[in-house]
């Protein structure tokens, strides 16, 4: 069996990055992604803060980033991993389809995955009027009354994205006030296709077979009202996505893995990068910054290891 010097599972701008500077420092360097190069990153519609771009989409983003990773021979594969065992020397990654890989380090960037909000019959309208992507599906609200649940700053950018499509936007927010920043608020503000409803819970998705209304709670007053809505659509935070590493005991009691200023976890020879980790900012360049960190730290660590 071939031996990897690093795996990196998870292929968003992180991964990405780590994979190029590990390419870069001649390392046997491969990515394992189990969906499409970019991760969240995909599904933004815009970028405006990643350096030297100005705007550019983020399925452009995450296509020039995967294309660099290309044209330095970084070895991709599909997988979805279902554990990683510590071997001392070296480490094995398994996947859903049996596979299994052997390294001398593992770079882990796998981001989260959206948070629901566990309402009466979100799960059964999935897909029938409730989604979590506004790129994915937001053409099939045109000219339609939705709703928008969260109040940070992917919840109020993704309503601007939004308003180019739907009729109407109510964004309902469990907190009395946005939790996003001043300069999309006002963007928000400005579309004159949104309504907020702020310091509300939602209690249920109704509808048969397509969703049809949302039924909200005032959290102060206790008040119970029901909205009409053809669509809606729900940004109320992440989950770290670590279920395959939940035997290496890196994680912290949120779930998100923890790392020092090396990217290094409490093992040797794994690092993890991106939103996956316990920090404070989760952005695409800090998510590229960790990914540099974590490459030329384990280039120094195969090399005190003789590794290399």
């Amino acid at each position: 069996m071939d031996r990897y010097d690093v795996i990196i599972i998870g292929a968003g701008p992180g991964g990405m990055t780590a994979a190029i500077y590990a390419q870069r420092a001649n390392l046997k360097t491969m990515m394992l992604e189990k969906a499409a190069p970019g991760g969240k990153m995909m599904t933004t519609w815009e970028v405006e803060n990643y350096t030297g771009f100005g705007k550019i989409g983020g399925f452009e983003l995450s296509e020039k980033m995967f294309n660099h990773t290309q044209e330095l021979g970084v070895e991709y594969k599909y997988g979805d991993v279902t554990n990683i065992v510590d071997k001392g020397t070296y480490k094995e990654v398994h996947t859903q389809t049996g596979e299994v890989y052997e390294t001398g380090t593992v770079i882990i960037g796998t981001g989260t995955i959206p948070r629901s909000t566990n309402a009466e019959g979100e799960s059964k309208l999935s897909g029938r009027g409730v989604s979590w992507c506004a790129i994915c599906d937001g053409a099939f609200f045109k000219d339609m009354d939705i709703a928008v649940i969260g109040g940070g700053n992917s919840a109020i950018e993704e309503a601007v994205f939004l308003t180019k499509t739907v009729k109407h936007i109510t964004v309902i927010n469990l907190l009395p006030t946005l939790q996003a920043d001043a300069k999309a608020v006002d963007e928000a503000k400005e579309t004159g296709k949104m309504d907020f409803m702020l310091g509300y819970e939602v209690v249920s998705f109704n509808g048969d077979k397509q969703l049809e209304s949302i039924t909200l709670r005032n959290v102060e007053t206790k008040e119970e009202s029901n909205l009409k809505v053809e669509g809606a659509f729900v940004f109320i935070g992440q989950i770290p996505e670590v279920s395959f590493a939940k035997e290496l005991n890196i994680t912290n009691k949120w779930g998100y893995i923890e790392v020092n200023a090396k990217m290094e976890t409490k093992i040797p020879g794994i690092y993890a990068i991106g939103d996956v980790i316990d920090k404070d900012l989760r952005q695409i360049i800090t998510a590229a910054s960790d990914g540099t960190i974590a490459a030329i730290e384990v280039a120094r660590y195969l090399e005190k290891s003789n590794k290399l």
